[in-house]
């Protein structure tokens, strides 16, 4: 009994805890709820934020309206928008992510937050709600937080540091070899540098060397996060670095104008102040050559001189033979004729 009352307990803390992101919505349904709020009182109360639900899986259950892009949809000003019902046909795991898509405004502030909501489906279809923050931790509501600051100035780009991509090729390729790096932003909205498109910029350098991707200005106050990786194009004989580098950009309001905090850190979590990629080449094989086999006899046509080198080393040991003989011979006659 002890045990039954205390999983009851559990459960309607959890019941709780969760409620506000999330209600049933009829037997095998569920009905989102997102707020959105701002953190002064200087927001245009007209202002639209523009936010998406995709599913983890593609045929994960959607509600009406829903496109190849997952569900689009509004909230103007302080508010609260509901989104479903999203009905599930059978017992499983669902999974979704809701983020912030709106294209960057000055004076903005934008909640960077992107939430994974896990849906718990029993055989009975009743459904369960658990939503995370993107670094892990439950959250017991799905809230976006924006701030609006009145004539704060876009940032400096020239004021950025532009880490530069560093190319080294280990090996001695005959034909130097293009390879190709990437930068994508950790949102498709985030600012970009010129020649960027939907989040994305790539560089290419030819054998080894170095390039940059450009710099940017930023119109409101956040945390941006990008990334910065080598597409594997499959050369032959190469193999590729799979390093990743993440950039974190602060961006916050500093004497009506925003500045920018730059971190960079690799695969290890470690500061960087360069993106280095080490490609090593080798041809196939490895590059190396069959070892010859030693010498171990006379090659092929040298026989003749083998059997004139056997027959003088026989008539050598013949010659020695019979000068042993005849040494011993006289020996013999020498003794005898001392004792007459």
């Amino acid at each position: 009994m002890r045990k039954l009352a205390m999983a009851v307990l559990l459960l309607a803390c959890l019941a709780a805890l969760f409620a506000p992101a999330a209600h049933a919505a009829g037997q095998g349904g569920i009905t989102l709820t997102v707020q959105q709020v701002f953190t002064n009182t200087g927001a245009p109360p007209s202002a639209a934020f523009h936010y998406r639900l995709t599913p983890k899986l593609a045929s994960n259950p959607m509600p009406a309206g829903s496109g190849v892009d997952g569900y689009a949809f509004t909230i103007t000003g302080t508010g609260e928008a509901s989104i479903g019902p999203i009905v599930f046909p059978q017992a499983g795991r669902y999974a979704y992510e809701i983020s912030h898509v709106t294209a960057a405004q000055p004076g903005y502030t934008y909640d960077q937050e992107v939430y994974t909501l896990e849906v718990f489906v029993k055989e009975d279809l009743t459904a369960a709600v658990v939503a995370y923050t993107k670094d892990g931790n439950k959250a017991s509501e799905v809230r976006f937080a924006h701030a609006y600051s009145h004539g704060t100035l876009p940032s400096d780009p020239c004021a950025m540091t532009d880490p530069p991509v560093v190319k080294t090729v280990s090996g001695n390729p005959a034909k130097a070899s293009t390879f190709t790096f990437r930068l994508a932003a950790g949102n498709p909205s985030s600012p970009m540098p010129a020649g960027s498109a939907n989040g994305v910029k790539t560089l290419q350098i030819t054998g080894s060397g170095r390039g940059e991707f450009g710099t940017w200005s930023y119109t409101a106050e956040g945390t941006y996060y990008y990334t910065v990786s080598e597409v594997n194009d499959g050369a032959n004989g190469y193999t590729y670095d799979t390093t990743v580098y993440t950039i974190t950009d602060a961006v916050k309001a500093v004497d009506g104008k925003l500045v920018v905090t730059r971190i960079v850190t690799n695969g290890e979590k470690k500061q960087v102040t360069s993106l280095s990629f080490i490609n090593t080449y080798a041809p196939e094989g490895g590059g190396k050559t069959p070892s010859e086999k030693p010498n171990l006899g006379p090659k092929t046509g040298d026989e003749s001189q083998s059997a004139l080198y056997i027959a003088l080393f026989c008539a050598a040991g013949a010659a020695a033979l019979g000068s042993i003989a005849y040494l011993l011979a006289c020996r013999r006659r020498r003794k005898g004729g001392a004792q007459v």
